[in-house]
């Protein structure tokens, strides 16, 4: 996560990455390009000594943006795994609904013939239905 100038942080984006990789790219450039001259050892030594202020900086910000990613990592399966116990709620919620559901579908048309003509024939010679 990068520290933007106003205090507040955000994570980074590959665009930034790439951005901060080619300035230090650059800045390496230069560097070398001082520390090969047949210069004076105290210039050489001073780009020798910015060479090794870039390499920190260049951990630094290595670490800063694999802390970053680590987060958002982490945030993702946190996501994650939140949404897989609503998915698994929302299954068991849906399964409970369709079976109680069940006792409102209507019987085959077969089975609700048979009922009627057991019904109509009850009636027919008399009798009084038979009570289950």
């Amino acid at each position: 996560m990068s520290i933007l100038p106003n205090g507040s942080q955000r994570f980074c984006t590959p665009q930034d990455v790439d951005v901060w990789l080619l300035a230090a790219q650059e800045q390496r450039a230069r560097l070398h390009f001082h520390a090969v001259l047949p210069l004076e050892s105290d210039q050489r030594q001073e780009a020798f000594t910015a060479m090794s202020d870039l390499l920190l900086e260049a951990f630094e910000e290595i670490r800063v943006v694999s802390e970053s990613v680590r987060e958002e990592s982490q945030s993702v399966r946190s996501t994650s795994v939140a949404l897989r116990a609503d998915s698994a709620r929302l299954q068991d919620r849906g399964r409970l609904l369709v079976e109680g559901m069940a006792k409102f579908i209507p019987p085959p048309p077969e089975t609700l013939r048979e009922a009627e003509s057991q019904f109509l024939a009850t009636f027919r010679g008399g009798r009084k239905p038979e009570t289950p």
